[in-house]
């Protein structure tokens, strides 16, 4: 007779021994997988909270429990909410500076029946901002709303609008001053107080003490002509004369120009500013505006800023000064705030070269080896180029300051201490003057004569040229093979097997 039990069923005549330990086995494999299943959820909730510390397995308790009491380094104590405090960004100003006056009597004085209001804007365009101890200054790319009313709309470093907006105008052509506010770290320029502005620009502080000496302003680069070897000699030949940066304003190079451009931005002598906004404008059409903003980029960044182009070199009579910076030396008074230099052309005939080839054809191309016909002196007013007290000057233009904050507005430069060496080059690009008549033009700046610069300076400067030009260009070079068994670890064709040249080897 058979009977059921809660665990199966035996038979009257088996051993009821064995079926005892049957049954106790049954009830051990049970409570086995019983206790498996705990386990596997106490696991699957460690590994859980471990993964919350970014670590992907189980850690022993006592791991786990390091990372729990481990309190946040207060470097790293915000959320994605908060923005860091910085003592300089606490300061609030409700009016603009005693400077307001000087702009309110410029504007007094100016003829707006004959302001021809230039491009075709319909937005202001902010380009740059710089918090300075009193107020925010925005430089704008639009040049046709002369003193049109403009808010000045705050955010902080979220791009989170605080404050209300500030209420200003625009000072001659560019130019938006801000009051201070609080954690403002961008800032927009708007018509209206309730209107959706552009997008906001981070705000640069210019609250220390300028880091720098003399520093260098360069008008836009754009055009055809290749830039590489005009661009080394400019920064070069500066350098030499004691300039410490550049600011350098771009509207359009070539890719190999622009290598030339990267290595000195990665090796900190210049700051690359690109010249564009979404409205038409030529390119030659941007020289005001870059002005304007590099006025404003040098206050407070250099005690000394000079304003000249790619093919204009200022240069000193040694006989007196060595360099720019010596001469420079010899003023110890704010009165004098702008430097002005008056002008010596070089006709130069042919275009600079596209590309390095080597060291003779190189040096051969150098402008102060191939042109050194120089003109006689130009007059007071005839395209003179300055170095400038930035902060003394409240409104520059390509020539001269037009308005001063304090200081004689010019102080011209004798020609026995110094001059601009321009480099003209003949094959007109821009305006309607024909070749011919560009000639004319330059020979009515005779007699000429050869003047070559000082031994010292043609040292240096064809050195370190040869030196920065190839440490760009003058690529170390390997064979088609080498570069096929690079390109085949990752099973690429390599260019030089089917025909194509690398852009700066000959492979």
């Amino acid at each position: 007779m058979e009977h059921e039990g809660l665990l199966g069923g035996f038979k009257n005549d088996e051993p009821k021994s064995a079926n005892r330990n049957s049954r106790y086995q049954i009830v051990i494999a049970v409570l086995a997988l019983l206790l498996i299943s705990a386990w596997s959820q106490i696991n699957n909730s460690k590994i859980s909270t471990n993964d919350a510390y970014g670590i992907g397995g189980l850690l022993p308790d006592f791991i786990s429990n390091l990372y729990a009491d481990k309190q946040e380094d207060l470097l790293f104590a915000y959320k994605s909410s908060d923005c860091p405090y910085e003592e300089w960004n606490q300061l609030t100003t409700t009016e603009l500076s005693r400077k307001k006056e000087i702009h309110d009597e410029y504007f007094r004085k100016m003829d707006f029946e004959h302001f021809h209001p230039f491009l075709y804007h319909t937005k202001p365009s902010a380009m740059s901002a710089f918090a300075h101890k009193d107020q925010i200054v925005v430089t704008l790319t639009s040049e046709n709303m002369m003193h049109a009313t403009m808010y000045c709309r705050y955010y902080d470093c979220r791009r989170r609008e605080i404050s209300v907006p500030f209420k200003s105008a625009i000072f001659h052509k560019s130019t938006v001053f801000c009051a201070r506010r609080p954690n403002a770290k961008y800032i927009a320029i708007s018509a209206t107080a309730n209107e959706i502005p552009e997008y906001s620009i981070p705000i640069v502080p210019r609250i220390e003490k300028p880091p720098h000496y003399f520093t260098v302003c360069m008008a836009p680069l754009y055009g055809d002509e290749a830039k590489f070897l005009q661009i080394v000699d400019f920064i070069e030949y500066h350098k030499l004369q004691g300039a410490t940066f550049f600011h350098i304003y771009l509207r359009n190079v070539s890719d190999y120009d622009r290598m030339l451009l990267d290595e000195y931005v990665k090796t900190g002598d210049i700051e690359i500013i690109k010249m564009h906004d979404h409205f038409w404008r030529a390119d030659y059409m941007w020289h005001d505006a870059q002005i304007n903003d590099c006025h404003h980029r040098s206050k407070y960044f250099s005690k000394w800023t000079a304003f000249i182009d790619i093919d204009e070199r200022l240069e000193m009579n040694g006989a007196q000064f060595k360099t720019v910076v010596d001469y420079l030396d010899t003023f110890h008074t704010a009165s004098i705030a702008n430097l002005h230099f008056r002008v010596k052309w070089v006709m130069k005939h042919n275009n600079t070269p596209e590309r390095y080839e080597n060291d003779k054809q190189l040096t051969s191309e150098m402008l102060f080896h191939k042109y050194q016909n120089l003109s006689r002196i130009g007059k007071v007013w005839q395209q003179p180029k300055c170095i400038i007290r930035p902060e003394n000057v409240a409104f520059m233009t390509i020539h001269q300051p037009l308005t001063m904050y304090k200081g004689e507005k010019d102080t011209i430069v004798d020609e026995n201490i110094g001059f601009i060496r321009h480099y003209r080059n003949i094959q007109q690009r821009v305006f309607r003057e024909s070749p011919d008549g560009m000639v004319n033009a330059m020979m009515s700046h005779g007699p000429y004569s050869i003047q070559p610069i000082d031994q010292w300076i043609e040292k240096n400067l064809t050195e370190n040229i040869l030196s920065r030009v190839k440490l760009v260009y003058d690529i170390v070079d390997v064979t088609c093979d080498q570069k096929k068994k690079m390109y085949d670890v990752e099973q690429v064709t390599a260019p030089c097997t089917i025909g194509k040249q690398d852009l700066f080897t000959k492979q």
